[in-house]
This record gives structure tokens, sequence and C-alpha cells, in this order.
């Protein structure tokens, strides 16, 4: 591939990948996380893995993009993806306490609130996850919050987006 068709490319998925709000490959019926990318190479390296179903990797990756000098928004959307990677790999307790980092930077992230939602509702708080999706889907960006707050609400068989 050409130098300019590569450059291309990758342009075209950070651009993709900022707007988009790619989720995880959940089962029917159950809440999904939603992941973020952004145009540092670690986070987008980590969206990527993510996207592929590594969640090792992508968790490796995102806590590359937590570190202090980071800009602010940017270690919100690390600790939020980090936070549904660990979510996917079961580290429930490892994965609340990325949310919690998360939302302590960046206190309405409808991103952050959904994975913490999709969090309790693996740990069996339905109430807690309730209240998270609920709240994040006050964003009108937050379609896949909305779909799970339906999926918890028994009106929606799976996540849309």
């Amino acid at each position: 591939m050409s130098y300019v068709k590569g450059l291309a490319a990758t342009a075209a998925l950070a651009v993709f990948g900022v707007l988009a709000t790619p989720t995880a490959h959940a089962e029917v019926g159950s809440p999904a996380f939603a992941v973020q990318s952004t145009a540092g190479s670690y986070m987008r390296l980590g969206y990527n893995a993510y996207q592929a179903g590594d969640y090792k990797k992508a968790a490796k990756f995102t806590t590359k993009g937590t570190v202090k000098g980071i800009k602010k928004s940017r270690r919100a959307i690390a600790y939020s993806n980090l936070c549904a990677a660990l979510g996917q790999q079961g580290t429930l307790d490892a994965a609340r306490k990325a949310c919690a980092s998360a939302l302590e930077l960046s206190p309405t992230n409808w991103r952050a609130l959904n994975n913490r939602g999709v969090v309790n509702y693996l740990a069996g708080d339905k109430t807690a996850a309730n209240t998270d999706f609920t709240t994040a889907a006050e964003n009108a960006d937050a379609s896949v919050a909305q779909a799970n707050a339906e999926i918890l609400a028994g009106t929606k068989m799976a996540a849309s987006e």
C-alpha cells in the first residue's frame, strides 16, 4: 500500500473511531459496553484490539492511555474503555475502579456511565445498572445506553448498535 493510501486509510479509521460508538460482542439480550477511539496511538491500538475481541490486549494498550500528562478528556476515554475491556474479561472489581476513574475525570461521560452499568449488570446489581443506563441515556448520542435500559426493562431483546 502506498504511503498516501495508508495515510488516507489511517485518517478514515481515526475519524470513524471518534464518531462511531461500537459495542462489544454481547450476547443476545445482554447489555453492551460502549468504547471510543481517540487520536492517541495506544488508544487506537486498544480500540482496535477491543473491536477484534482481544480484550486482554485492549486492556494492555488502553492502560497506557491512562497515564498522567495525557489530556484529561482522553484519560477519561481511556479509563472508560479500560472498564469495558476488564468487564469483558470478568474482572469486575478492576472494571468498576476504571469506570470510577473515568467518571472522576468526566462525571457526565455517558460511555463510562453505560460501561459501569454493564459491570453492575454482570455483577447482578440490576438496580444500579438501570440507574447508570438511564442517566447515560439522557445524552442524545447514547443510543447504546438507551438500548441497555430497554433490555433491563424487558422491551428490547439486544443492543442495536
